[in-house]
């Protein structure tokens, strides 16, 4: 049988969808064949990550073998990428390239490429296929599942986006042993986030990991319980209305510690790092969680090469003010998300301000 033809490890069954997510060693190749099945249309954009050129070649390759017309642009690497010019300009290559609503935008790199690619299918001719082949640890576990696509305003994070869902998740974790350490340790933030959110065996799991990558086998079925974790969530909340906040643990902290340091002194996966333990400690002031998680959780970030101590440069009072424009507050409330015990999570929480001030003050070294 067709390697294109293969069973996908998981089906996300979203809003009445089905999205097969495949997952393994050299499913690149299944891209192009999986988009010629459909027999919609014949055409494929192929918005791929600069600093990952080689796979978005096999990825556009597979298309063009599989009989479809294809356009390849690139797209530098970084959150920098992320605006609504290089929506702009990405639209406009679509329409100089003939891709029409029975086309496809193929993602093919880590989040800032699925969010901005992602984008980019949602509004073009108000709606083309997408399909997203994440790259990274990071989009692999989270960003790149779930449907949720944007881009960046100067005001904050994911300001300007759509919920669309893609037609089928490639993740090839062969592409993974290529990443820079910093890409792979960046991802694992994001596993720490589903260990403290999943408790049990995945925390332990977690907090034994090796070296990344990690083993193949191992490594899969890593992949595959985040993501399980994500989709079931997902599945319930779609439109990210209730339940669908725990998936924001971290992030408030996280996504403030990034603005205020103008995105680019930390990855997306390093702020979230840090947004974890500020989480954690307001979490034991707030709920009683035990202390031993906070440093448990340090310990597993720092082995990994993830920060547990926050850059002197960024400063507190602007994180502060970033995190009261966070697009999770409404306003009056921070709405964050906390631990009573990793597997015990509550949603929509306003804890003292006080106490959020104190966390992230205690990052400084």
């Amino acid at each position: 049988m067709s390697t294109a033809l293969t069973d996908p490890a998981l089906v996300a069954r979203i809003g009445g969808r089905e999205v097969p997510v495949h997952l393994g060693p050299g499913v690149l190749a299944r891209v192009g064949p999986l988009l010629a099945a459909r027999g919609e249309g014949d055409g494929a954009l192929v918005v791929v990550d600069d600093g990952i050129a080689d796979a978005g070649e096999r990825v556009a390759r597979a298309c063009r073998d599989a009989g479809l017309r294809v356009a390849v642009e690139a797209v530098p690497a970084g959150e920098a990428s992320k605006t609504l010019a290089e929506l702009e300009r990405l639209a406009r290559a679509a329409a100089r390239a003939g891709i029409r609503r029975r086309d496809a935008v193929v993602a093919v790199g880590g989040g800032v490429v699925g969010d901005l690619a992602g984008f980019l299918a949602a509004s073009y001719q108000r709606g083309v296929r997408l399909v997203q082949v994440p790259t990274t640890l990071l989009a692999m576990v989270d960003s790149s599942l779930g449907g949720k696509t944007g881009v960046d305003l100067p005001e904050g994070k994911n300001y300007v986006g759509a919920v669309y869902q893609p037609e089928a998740v490639v993740m090839d974790t062969a592409v993974l042993s290529t990443l820079p350490a910093r890409e792979l340790s960046c991802g694992f933030a994001e596993v720490v986030k589903y260990g403290l959110l999943v408790g049990g065996e995945l925390m332990d799991m977690v907090a034994a990991w090796p070296e990344l990558p990690g083993p193949d086998a191992p490594l899969v079925d890593l992949i595959r319980r985040c993501a399980e974790c994500k989709l079931d969530v997902v599945a319930e909340d779609e439109l990210d209305l209730g339940r669908r906040a725990i998936l924001n643990l971290g992030h408030t902290v996280g996504h403030g510690i990034e603005a205020a340091a103008g995105y680019d002194l930390y990855h997306h996966g390093e702020a979230i790092s840090l947004g974890l333990l500020a989480a954690l400690r307001i979490s034991e002031q707030h709920l009683g969680l035990d202390p031993a998680w906070r440093e448990r959780t340090a310990a597993t970030l720092h082995r990994h090469g993830l920060p547990v101590q926050m850059d002197p440069r960024v400063q507190v009072d602007e994180v502060i003010e970033l995190m009261s424009r966070d697009k999770k507050s409404d306003g009056r409330a921070l709405n964050m998300v906390l631990l009573r015990a990793p597997g015990d999570v509550l949603t929509h929480q306003d804890p003292d301000p006080s106490v959020v001030r104190a966390a992230v003050q205690e990052m400084l070294p």
